[in-house]
């Protein structure tokens, strides 16, 4: 059992690999070839029939720019803090975040210093009287 009272379901493993993989627009073979796993290897975890060893899965998650979680079936479609502040049914947060999850990590902190400006509120200026 899992942490969070969950069973741990190797179709749910598969779906969401499957998913990962259509979505970065690889086939099988070449998802094997850039994660260095067998075809074979590809194909048990995606039809449920084999849970993927802990190295398969971090191979499968390094190869398709993901965490461990997504590959496993187990993340959130949004970030807690994003669904806290209602913003989980926003078509443009989704196409946002999954944006951001397929980017090189060398551009995560970039993105979020730009982030982080676009929501600070706007400073007061001070207006200079005229004499």
């Amino acid at each position: 059992m899992l942490m969070d009272g969950k069973s741990f379901d190797p179709s749910v493993i598969g779906t969401a690999a499957r998913a990962l993989r259509a979505r970065a627009g690889l086939t099988q073979a070449e998802l094997a070839e850039r994660a260095g796993l067998a075809f074979e290897t590809i194909s048990r975890v995606e039809s449920g029939r084999e849970p993927p060893s802990l190295r398969t899965a971090m191979s499968l998650a390094d190869a398709l720019g993901t965490t461990l979680d997504e590959v496993v079936g187990r993340a959130n479609e949004f970030p807690p803090e994003v669904a806290r502040r209602g913003g989980g049914d926003s078509a443009e947060i989704k196409r946002l975040v999954g944006a951001a999850r397929r980017l090189d990590p060398k551009l995560i902190h970039p993105l979020t210093a730009i982030v982080a400006a676009l929501v600070q509120p706007p400073k007061a200026t001070r207006r200079r009287r005229s004499r």
